[in-house]
């Protein structure tokens, strides 16, 4: 899994100064993770692309932030998470739903059948995480498709580190409940 070691901190101290080569050098080593965490808390291929690229400006805008000596992954996933979240609200402010979305919502997420070769399994699992408690699948998301431990979770989602085991070990029951059901048809 990528860690902030992977990073040299000469990079991110050049980062922070504003050096483009160094920014564009974080954006590619952690984009693809951005937009898949996004895309899966969404559902929505387009709006996960624009969630993606507003992170990045906030990660630019507040490079001067970027702390060498602690996890960048965490700092930046917060940023996706906030604004995903800030997108999610004004999408309720506004109560649009496009026919686009209602189509790409009901879309299994790309790419997905490459780790999985069992047919039938990626959907089985997509639908599971579809039914579940959003905060449940959010936590578990980060946990075992990012890689991030619990405190990192908590940091990132900013609740306590008991409720962040809390969310994932409901999560997974909830998961495995779904996932029974679909085995008996």
């Amino acid at each position: 899994m990528e860690k902030t070691k992977d990073i040299d901190k000469n990079i991110l101290i050049r980062a922070k100064t504003g050096d483009l080569e160094a920014f564009e050098y974080i954006l590619s080593f952690y984009e693809k993770a951005i937009y898949n965490y996004c895309l899966r808390m969404i559902k929505n291929s387009q709006n996960a692309k624009d969630i993606t690229q507003e992170t990045f400006i906030k990660v630019y805008t507040h490079r001067k932030e970027i702390d060498p000596e602690k996890n960048i992954k965490t700092w930046i996933f917060t940023i996706a998470t906030n604004t995903t979240y800030d997108f999610i609200r004004s999408k309720k402010r506004k109560r649009e739903t496009s026919l686009d979305e209602k189509t790409e919502r009901n879309e299994t997420i790309p790419n997905l059948e490459a780790y999985y070769p069992r047919e039938g399994l990626v959907s089985d699992v997509e639908r599971a995480l579809e039914q579940i408690n959003p905060k449940y699948g959010e936590a578990l998301i980060l946990f075992y498709q990012q890689g991030f431990e619990y405190k990192e979770i908590a940091e990132i989602l900013n609740i306590p580190i008991n409720t962040i085991k809390t969310h994932i070990s409901r999560g997974k029951d909830q998961l495995k409940d779904i996932l029974k059901e679909y085995g008996k048809d």
